[in-house]
C-alpha cells in the first residue's frame, strides 16, 4: 500500500514483482492503490515483462474527497504547482484515508500488509484482522535519510542557523536549517504519528543494501525497530525463481 506519489508505487510495484519472482506459486501479491494511480502500476509493471501483470493484482481504494483538489488527482505530480500539500496532507490524515485502507484490507484479507511510513494507522488494521496479519513497513529511502529526520523532526532554529545531527554514527554531520523538510519543523506531531507505525510493524524493509550504508543500517536495526531487512535496490535485474517446496500461498496486500 505505497503513498500517493509515483517515486514511491514504482519501488513498491518492483518489491511486489521480486517477491512473485522468487517465490512462485508461493507469495500472490497485490498492490492497493486509489483508481488514478493503477496506471501508474500498470506502467511500472510492464518494465518487467508481459509476465508480471499475472504476477502482481492491482486493487483500488477510493481517493479521499480533499478541497482544493480536482477529481483525479490523486498523485503528487498530477497536482498543480503550489497544491502537492493537499496531497501529502491527505496521506497521513487518518480520519480522511484510513477507512478506504481499511475496508479493503478486510475485504482482501490478506497473510501480511506491506505499508508505507505515510499510513501509521495499518499496524493497528493489521492487528484487527481475524487472523494473525503482521504488517511491515517497506521505506523507499534507506535508514540514513530516516535516522537523520528522526533525530531532527521538531529541531528549532531561524533559517540563518546550521544544525548538527545528533546521535549519528561516524562524522558530525550539519544541516542548514533552511534545507529541512518543512514538515520537520512545521508538522512535528504529524513526523511522530507516522514513525509509530515503524515501531510498531512487525518489521521494516528497506530499498537499499547493507554495503552501502553500512553504520546506519547496523543504527537502525539496533536501536529503533524490531526487525530492519535490506533488499534493494529492488530495481535491479531479477534473479532466477526458486522452488517453493510446497509452501503454501501467501497473499500479501
Amino acid at each position: 500500500m505505497p503513498f500517493f506519489a509515483t517515486s514511491h508505487i514504482g519501488p513498491f510495484t518492483d518489491f511486489a514483482v521480486r517477491l512473485a519472482t522468487v517465490r512462485p506459486g508461493a507469495v500472490e501479491p497485490t498492490l492497493a492503490v486509489t483508481p488514478a494511480n493503477a496506471a501508474v502500476v500498470a506502467s511500472a509493471l510492464k518494465r518487467h515483462g508481459a509476465s508480471a501483470s499475472s504476477l502482481v493484482k492491482i486493487a483500488t481504494y477510493p481517493f479521499p474527497a480533499v478541497d482544493g483538489l480536482p477529481p483525479g488527482v490523486e498523485n503528487l505530480s498530477a497536482a498543480a504547482a503550489g497544491e502537492a500539500w493537499r496531497i501529502d496532507a491527505a496521506a497521513v490524515d487518518e480520519a480522511l484515508t484510513r477507512p478506504a485502507q481499511e475496508a479493503l484490507v478486510r475485504e482482501l484479507s490478506p497473510d501480511a500488509v506491506v505499508s508505507d511510513f505515510h499510513f501509521h494507522w495499518n499496524s493497528a488494521v493489521a492487528a484487527g484482522l481475524d487472523a494473525p496479519c503482521p504488517c511491515v513497513t517497506f521505506s523507499v529511502i534507506g535508514p540514513f535519510s530516516v535516522l537523520a529526520m528522526r533525530r531532527l523532526v521538531g529541531c528549532c532554529g531561524s533559517e540563518e542557523d546550521v544544525v548538527a545531527v545528533p546521535g549519528m554514527p561516524g562524522p558530525e554531520i550539519r544541516i542548514p536549517v533552511s534545507e529541512l523538510p518543512e514538515f520537520l519543523r512545521s508538522a512535528p506531531d504529524m513526523f511522530r504519528r507516522s514513525s509509530r507505525t515503524l515501531d510498531a510493524s512487525f518489521g521494516v524493509v528497506f530499498n537499499t543494501f547493507v554495503d552501502m550504508e553500512r553504520q546506519y543500517c547496523d543504527a537502525y536495526a539496533r536501536g529503533v525497530t524490531r526487525a530492519a531487512y535490506f533488499v534493494g535496490p529492488v530495481s535491479l535485474p531479477l534473479p532466477p525463481p526458486v522452488e517453493s517446496h510446497g509452501a503454501g500461498v501467501r497473499q500479501v496486500a
